[in-house]
């Protein structure tokens, strides 16, 4: 039987993961990753060129600074293992996008564009892509999907073929309902689950 030091050896971070939009989903992502122990990604790259306001209170909260770039305030926590960078990810640079998985949290506005370019360029490079199927919703189930068959927003990507996982309530702006902190937790950690066990498919 193998000693309790080699297998903590064997348990290292390993990996690479781009989380895309770093605002109240992207940051509960990124500190789940960043929280992940004898495991999880060994680098977390994070794309956003917004900076913290007064009403981003889960930044505020974690210690983040009004005016301070999220990115930076994200790779400040922890620098050994995140690289913030303040742009947002468009046609022009997407090849910044790396690693095994692309985590897609970007929101405000008609998003749908930008969502299906990052999905179709990581596909064409064999990173996995997860993003959301509705973060609204009062006291929603949480569901995990592939967007093929999503019946939520996910749908309006009209995606032809399996692989790219979405996590959300179903829930459309429409509906009126708010987004909720701990909706956001849920599909969050549900995020997070998916992402490791990509990681662990590879690298076991």
């Amino acid at each position: 039987m193998e000693d309790v030091e080699n297998l903590e050896k064997r348990l290292r971070p390993r990996g690479e993961v781009s989380i895309i939009g770093c605002g109240r989903l992207g940051v509960r992502v990124a500190m789940n990753l960043m929280e992940v122990h004898r495991g999880g990604p060994e680098k977390i790259y994070l794309f956003d060129e917004a900076k913290i306001e007064r009403n981003d209170i889960i930044h505020r909260r974690l210690g983040g600074k009004v005016g301070e770039y999220k990115v930076k305030f994200l790779e400040r926590f922890y620098s050994e293992r995140v690289v913030g960078i303040p742009k947002n990810i468009k046609v022009d640079n997407l090849h910044m996008i790396k690693g095994d998985v692309a985590i897609i949290c970007i929101a405000g506005g008609d998003t749908l564009p930008t969502r299906l370019m990052i999905i179709d360029y990581c596909k064409k490079r064999g990173i996995k892509t997860i993003g959301t199927d509705g973060v609204f919703g009062i006291d929603e189930k949480v569901k995990v999907s592939d967007a093929k068959y999503a019946r939520g927003p996910a749908r309006y990507l009209k995606l032809k073929e399996e692989g790219h996982t979405v996590v959300g309530t179903g829930k459309h702006i429409k509906d009126g309902e708010p987004i909720t902190p701990y909706i956001l937790d849920e599909i969050g950690k549900k995020m997070t689950i998916e992402c490791l066990k990509v990681l662990h498919s590879i690298y076991r």
